[in-house]
């Protein structure tokens, strides 16, 4: 078992240690800050969903009434701060409601961090750690991709819209008359694609407090299927529709005869094959289903609308979602090293990613048997992750909780880590789900 380790004691005198805490507090609060200024945070509602996100797996971790508060004093204090230094929330409605959000998010982490610093306690570590992976990634995603995308780069549109004007389908068109019809549904796949960073946190910390342990950590798959998925855009690269044809979509699109075989220049952000959107969506489906019958039909109206919207705002081409299908399967073999969902989905994704770039064109009923093919073989191997499990409880006489079974092993040691205060980590991340279960509000 591996012992929990208390507060480095950097020296014997009370003061000099106090004065050590207060400095590491001051600069984690100051670097929070310095990002929140140079992201814009007010007015950027993508990093703000990243940092709300941490506020859900905080929820997650089943924090008391003291760390409650904690977290709502240092959201108010870092927004005040935020304010008074010149920060601003602008833009749409929603863009603010994300912004004013992120420091709640913001709050979360302070409070997290700020728990370590001052009791050593490492009750809260591993949510701190799933908190940061959002922000952090959503930084290094967007320079990545800022600095990939000021040179030119020959862009593979052309190619990508004639495979599916071949298949008959006018994807983009359709969804867009549906919006002008039923606006509500435009509004809605706006909010989804809009707000997409916030479900897998939010997924990721509903699993943890209901003490599951799930088939796969839902924000390693975010980040794996993030770097995957910017390997892919160099592939094929392309911009998507809206930019491709400008004031041509989505009305006045050209035929596919009337559209070349061959690529063109452009220094716009390649990132429309695969759509990462619609895979992170898919991520979060999948991993919907170990929670119950009410999680997956949530999780199938945010893919449903996520869909839509990559389309019907001209982001994506119908391929593009397809693509992400496998890799869905992909990053599922990664997570839980399973190596044939691996090197099929790689496979697959591969071979789509190169005939779409070579340009070739193959018959109309080819192509869509390609695309069922794809389609079904990933759902047959995928069957394992997409049934609803069903897991008894059991009653545990110290405590009174009822844990599901699917945890049930020896708790000598979680027994003698809560007499001091702190969740014991074991073999495996049952043990770390059980501590936390054990350490809820309700045992405070």
């Amino acid at each position: 078992m591996i012992q929990p380790t208390a507060f480095p004691k950097i020296a014997a005198s009370k003061p000099i240690e106090i004065v050590y805490k207060v400095t590491v507090s001051a600069a984690v609060l100051i670097s929070i800050l310095l990002v929140a200024f140079m992201l814009h945070l007010g007015a950027n509602p993508m990093i703000a969903c990243g940092f709300l996100g941490a506020f859900f797996i905080h929820l997650g971790s089943r924090p008391n009434w003291k760390q409650i508060r904690e977290l709502l004093a240092a959201a108010m204090l870092t927004a005040f701060l935020y304010h008074c230094l010149g920060g601003s929330f602008d833009g749409p409605a929603f863009s603010r409601l994300m912004g004013a959000g992120a420091f709640v998010g913001i709050g979360s982490i302070l409070a997290m961090a700020f728990d370590k610093v001052w009791t050593g306690c490492s009750r809260y570590t591993p949510a701190l750690k799933d908190a940061l992976i959002l922000p952090l990634f959503s930084v290094i995603a967007g320079v990545s991709m800022q600095f990939v995308g000021n040179a030119p780069q020959a862009s593979f549109d052309f190619l990508l819209y004639r495979f599916d004007s071949s298949l008959g389908l006018a994807s983009g068109p359709a969804v867009v008359s549906l919006f002008r019809e039923v606006p509500w549904i435009r509004a809605a796949s706006s909010l989804f694609y809009g707000g997409l960073v916030l479900f897998p946190p939010l997924y990721h910390a509903w699993a943890c407090y209901q003490g599951k342990a799930a088939k796969i950590h839902l924000m390693h798959a975010f980040v794996i299927a993030g770097v995957c998925g910017f390997m892919l855009y160099q592939i094929c690269p392309a911009i998507g529709p809206r930019y491709t044809f400008l004031e041509q979509f989505p009305d006045r699109l050209p035929a596919m005869s009337a559209v070349p075989a061959t690529t063109f220049m452009s220094t716009s952000i390649h990132n429309a094959m695969p759509s990462m959107h619609f895979t992170w969506a898919l991520l979060v489906w999948v991993a919907a289903w170990e929670l119950g019958w009410f999680a997956v039909v949530i999780a199938s109206v945010f893919l449903a609308f996520t869909g839509m919207a990559t389309v019907g705002f001209g982001e994506h081409y119908l391929i593009d979602l397809i693509v992400a299908v496998p890799i869905t399967m992909m990053v599922h073999g990664i997570c839980r090293i399973r190596h044939h969902l691996t090197a099929t989905g790689l496979g697959m994704v591969l071979t789509w990613t190169i005939y779409l770039r070579t340009g070739v064109q193959l018959p109309a009923s080819l192509n869509w048997l390609l695309v069922i093919a794809t389609l079904a073989i990933t759902g047959f191997l995928m069957r394992s992750f997409l049934t609803i499990r069903n897991t008894k409880n059991v009653q545990l006489s110290s405590s009174g909780l009822d844990v599901p079974a699917l945890l049930e092993f020896p708790v000598d040691g979680v027994e003698k880590g809560l007499q001091q205060g702190l969740p014991v980590f074991g073999q495996g991340p049952q043990r770390q789900y059980f501590a936390r279960f054990l350490r809820s509000p309700r045992m405070d």
